[in-house]
Order: C-alpha cells, then structure tokens, then sequence
C-alpha cells in the first residue's frame, strides 16, 4: 500500500511542477513588464519637464531587447517594437 502511495505522490508532484515553474515564469513576466511601465511613466515624465533621463531609456531599450524570443504573443510584440523604436528615436535624438 506505501508503494502505490508514494507511486501516486510521485505522480501528482511531477504534474505539479509545470504548472508550479509556468506559475513562476508569469510572475517573472509581469514583474518586468511593471518595471517596463516603471521606466516608462517616468520617461513621460521627463518628457513633460523637458529633461528625459537618458539612463532610463537605454535601460528600457535593454529590458524590450531582451528575452524577445521567447514572447510568442504577436500584439505584444508589437508594442515592444513600438516601445523600442520610441526608446531608439529618443535616444538618437539625445545624442545630437
């Protein structure tokens, strides 16, 4: 009887871990998105003030540019570019 217990136990902990890692990796991907949208209100805001803070749109550039294989989402990956480009323009127009 332990047997098919443990057997069962086995079972349900490997069904589990899945689900328990794609649990982690969501959290990991709205916690960046969230530092994103961080970067973002605060790039606004520069730009209403007139002073945008350069390291911010370099660091939003980086976090857009990295991971990007693995969204498989098309609309995300349209606004990522659309962030992106905006940070590259930003940036360019900066260094003039």
């Amino acid at each position: 009887m332990s047997v098919s217990v443990n057997s069962l136990s086995v079972v349900l902990a490997v069904q589990e871990t899945p689900d328990a890692a794609k649990g982690r990796a969501k959290q990991r991907a709205r916690d960046r998105g969230l530092k994103m949208l961080d970067f973002l209100e605060e790039i606004r805001v520069g730009l209403l003030m007139g002073a945008i803070p350069k390291e911010r749109l370099e660091q939003l550039a980086q976090m857009v540019r990295a991971k990007r294989e693995q969204i498989d989402d098309p609309k995300l990956t349209a606004i990522l570019d659309e962030i992106e480009l905006r940070a590259a323009v930003e940036l360019a127009k900066l260094s003039r």
